[in-house]
């Protein structure tokens, strides 16, 4: 029996009959390399080392599993198998020829000494997602660490470069709070996580070049196929593979495939005039397809007489320049003329599916835009599905090509596309304030102006049923803004109830896009009020990172405060006050920031409050100050229970007690207040202060203890994509030889 890597690699390079010679010129590897694993000299070689040779000897299933445990130590499995992602949409049921093109796609990407990179081109309809796919799902042996799907929606509303990278991330397994939050920082942190995986990389419907590059691997053994309409020439070493229309027996076939094989076979010719008609483009052909079997009773010659005329077939088919617009006319002409009730419901409902500029629809979202049942909306989506009028990217979510998606939504009518707007967004807010109210912000004031809503649906996670729309919510407001007879109350109510949502996830970007978008007419004085402060706040966490602009927080806080001082609530004009102390100390002004907290603490006596400003006196290096506040904050906050608070305080004495070198006091706070922050679930502020207790135990002569902690809180602000703070606690650990670890 075979049992080290040595014996396995000698077995299988014989059985391929290569010489170590002839092998080690195949992988990329020296001949010396290939004696030491056989003779065991080296037992446990690199993961790109086993990726090549895998590649070169042709191992798949169960014999790439035990080659690649063999080269394993043990203890150190390569991936968990049930984190292994596969996102792939389902392979298409009827996929028909494109057999040199599977091959040469197939070639391309399964090289493992390369990052190779796929680029498929041609028009829309043309079947490249198809391909891309279908090739992905051939492959899944070669790509044991996964397969990942992003529509980058290149045909209508791009996806950003940023966006993109954080769901190739988070499907890596990567917190939603840990996605850097620019565009390099996240590029490489992908590459990063790619390294040394054997992953394969969909990218759908690619709008350009510049949209595209940050996303691919830099490794060796990591993969990418790329779909667009443009040939995306800038990406290097990229190979293109142009898509053009099927070939006459293929789109035969696939209208056999769609229409019936039996009725394609008794008549031949008239099925050539059919697909010869329909320009062998593939989805003008399903769809001329997938109408002859909703009427059973037509011959093919009497379609194929239809499309003869010109005038005729351009009424058919389409009449716009891209060539297929009349056969989603039909199409669902065909299911409204249907005997099937299912049907006709199914074809008025489309126009209103197609109006919301989303990339997709769960059954949830659909029931909100129609205004039905999920049960009645499924069997609706299935029956569209059927009918080739809708996708299936994954189960229970509904994608429209971008073409149907633009037809359909020409039918909708005025007050129709307003409802389904009102809808939407009311279904988006019940969720948004029911998990506020779930939350760690459970106790927040911003409760009890909750708006009146439908009654959220029953989601335990409602944040994370939020997670999956993140895309969904920017459009949909943006798209509501623009319909003058949307209600702006509905509006402006989902942004105040998502501002936990967007907070705790660190989507300062989304954050600021609503708020805008709200505030454009944002209603009662009260409301305005809190948008400003809530863009303020996402405008200076996005100015801390380089990428907003502090004058703008803090005018946005500054128009806050002086509206609620006309609104003439002292409790609710103390808390913006106290935002404003934060929005100012995150730019460095610390002499007004001061200014803003005392004004605020003279209206209402706040633990936080105090927090800010013992924390704000220290740096403006008034430690006398900052002891009083520091003493009076503690015994303000602990009869009230503030876990968050209490936290906050205890990091600040903390710091006070390593100020004046009485360590053990200082080492004991911050052990405190990182439980603190632990229990309330507040990563961040866990992390931060972890950083804080390495510091302090280095300084307190403990490099072992320090290294320890310090290494938990660099784990913690890698995850939240936090590397300001995160290149502090490298230097810390870099700065003593005895806590320098594996960084």
């Amino acid at each position: 029996m075979l049992e080290t890597f040595g014996e396995l690699l000698r077995y299988y390079r014989v059985e391929a009959g290569l010489t170590q010679q002839a092998l080690a010129e195949k992988a990329r590897l020296s001949e010396q390399a290939i004696g030491a694993l056989e003779r065991g000299d080296r037992r446990y070689p690199q993961a790109v080392t086993v990726d090549r040779l895998v590649g070169v000897l042709g191992l798949t299933g169960l014999r790439r599993e035990e080659f690649a445990r063999a080269a394993a130590r043990k203890g150190t499995p390569r991936r968990a198998v049930g984190s292994t992602p596969r996102q792939l949409p389902a392979d298409t049921t009827h996929f028909t020829g494109r057999a040199d093109q599977v091959e040469i796609v197939a070639d391309i990407v399964r090289d493992p000494a390369a990052a190779a990179v796929a680029s498929i081109t041609g028009m829309g309809g043309v079947g490249k997602t198809s391909l891309a796919v279908h090739v992905g799902h051939r492959l899944a042996a070669d790509f044991p660490d996964g397969q990942l799907y992003v529509d980058l929606q290149g045909a209508h509303e791009p996806v950003s470069p940023l966006e993109a990278l954080g769901l190739l991330l988070r499907a890596l397994g990567v917190a939603g709070t840990s996605v850097p939050g620019t565009v390099d920082e996240a590029a490489a942190r992908l590459r990063t996580e790619l390294a040394g995986r054997r992953v394969l990389l969909v990218l759908d419907n690619a709008a350009n070049s510049e949209q595209v590059i940050p996303l691919l691997p830099g490794t060796a053994g990591a993969a990418a196929i790329i779909t667009s309409r443009r040939a995306l020439l800038a990406v290097r070493h990229a190979r293109q593979v142009h898509l053009d229309v099927l070939s006459e027996p293929d789109a035969i076939a696939l209208l056999a495939a769609t229409a019936g094989r039996e009725r394609v076979a008794a008549e031949p010719d008239a099925a050539v005039e059919v697909v010869r008609r329909c320009g062998r483009l593939p989805l003008a052909v399903r769809l001329a397809g997938t109408r002859l079997a909703f009427r059973t009773a037509w011959p093919l010659s009497y379609l194929a007489e239809r499309l003869a005329d010109d005038s005729r077939r351009l009424e058919e088919l389409d009449q716009h320049e891209a060539g297929v617009r009349a056969c989603f006319a039909l199409s669902i002409d065909g299911l409204a003329a249907s005997e099937d009730s299912v049907d006709r419901d199914a074809a008025a409902a489309y126009p209103l599916l197609a109006w919301p500029a989303v990339p997709d629809l769960s059954v949830l979202v659909a029931s909100a835009v129609l205004g039905l049942g999920e049960d009645e909306v499924d069997r609706l989506l299935e029956r569209l599905a059927a009918a080739c009028l809708l996708e299936v990217p994954a189960p229970g979510r509904y994608r429209m090509h971008d073409l149907l998606r633009a037809y359909g939504a020409g039918l909708a009518v005025a007050p129709a596309r307003t409802a389904v707007l009102n809808r939407l967004l009311d279904l988006y807010s019940a969720v948004a304030w029911r998990g506020l109210a779930l939350s760690s912000a459970a106790g927040s004031p911003r409760l009890m102006r909750a708006p009146c809503m439908t009654a959220a649906p029953e989601i335990a996670d409602a944040f994370g049923w939020l997670d999956g729309e993140q895309t969904h919510l920017v459009a949909v407001v943006r798209q509501a803004v623009a319909d003058s007879d949307v209600d702006r109350a509905l509006i402006a109510g989902l942004a105040l109830g998502l501002f936990e949502f967007y907070r705790s996830r660190g989507l300062w970007r989304d954050w600021r896009q609503v708020c805008e978008a709200a505030l454009k007419e944002p209603g009662d004085r009260l409301t305005h009020a809190s948008l400003l402060s809530d863009l303020a706040l996402a405008e200076a966490e996005l100015a801390h990172r380089g990428t907003g602009d502090f004058s703008v927080a803090q005018q946005c806080i500054r128009d806050n405060i002086a509206l609620l001082e006309e609104h003439g609530d002292d409790d609710i004009t103390a808390r913006a006050l106290n935002n404003a102390c934060y929005v100012y100390r995150l730019s460095g002004a610390i002499g007004e920031a001061i200014e803003f907290g005392e004004r605020g603490l003279a209206m209402r006596r706040c633990g936080i409050t105090m927090v800010n400003l013992a924390e704000l006196y220290a740096l403006a290096g008034d430690r006398v100050t900052q002891h009083r506040y520091l003493a009076d904050a503690i015994a303000h906050l602990k009869p009230l229970d503030d876990a968050h608070g209490m936290a906050y305080a205890l990091v600040v004495q903390g710091l006070v007690h390593r100020a004046d070198r009485r360590f053990p006091e200082a080492v004991e706070a911050l052990r405190r207040s990182a439980e603190q922050w632990r229990r309330i679930a507040d990563a961040p502020g866990e992390a931060n202060t972890l950083a804080d207790l390495g510091e302090t135990l280095l300084a307190a002569g403990e490099p072992d203890a320090a290294r320890e902690v310090l290494e938990r809180a660099l784990a913690l602000l890698r995850r939240l994509g936090d590397p300001v703070r995160e290149k502090r606690v490298v230097e810390l650990l870099q700065s003593d030889d005895n806590c320098v670890g594996e960084l």
